[in-house]
């Protein structure tokens, strides 16, 4: 019991938020210093280290994504995609980030999908710091 309460301190949010930004931010960012812009400049970009690279992120980026979807849910997801639409609209109306300026644009979403991604990885620790409930996972391949 005490062990599940030093691993869901506020220091492991935060890795999985720091976790999820790094990997987000290193597959594509518009200063142009990513594997996005890595492969897309390449001189030959079906060599197979390009390939390979693009492939890895692919996969992380997709492995980040199907976890934060099975740890929200279809409501999770829609609540957490509510509360980023208004906070856009809040970043646009104060003028934080421009409609004109699409590189402002790309840094806001590129740090609305780490923190999905992040409050995804971090779903079930806050579910269970929420309401005292641990969730567990149906597992199929596994008899009774």
């Amino acid at each position: 019991m005490i062990q599940a309460i030093r691993d869901s301190s506020p220091g492991v949010l935060l890795t999985r938020l720091l976790i999820s930004a790094a990997v987000v931010l290193a597959s594509y960012n518009p200063s142009g210093t990513s594997v996005f812009h890595w492969v897309s400049n390449n001189e030959n970009p079906t060599d197979a280290w390009v390939m390979l690279g693009a492939i890895v992120v692919i996969l992380i980026n997709l492995a980040l994504l199907i976890a934060a979807w099975k740890a929200l849910g279809k409501l999770g997801t829609f609540i957490v995609l509510v509360l980023f639409a208004a906070l856009v609209y809040l970043s646009l109306q104060e003028g934080w980030v421009s409609s004109g300026n699409r590189q402002s644009l790309e840094w806001l979403a590129l740090i609305l999908y780490s923190a999905f991604l992040g409050i995804g990885l971090s779903g079930a620790i806050i579910w269970r710091r929420a309401t005292g409930q641990i969730v567990t996972d149906e597992a199929g391949d596994i008899d009774s």
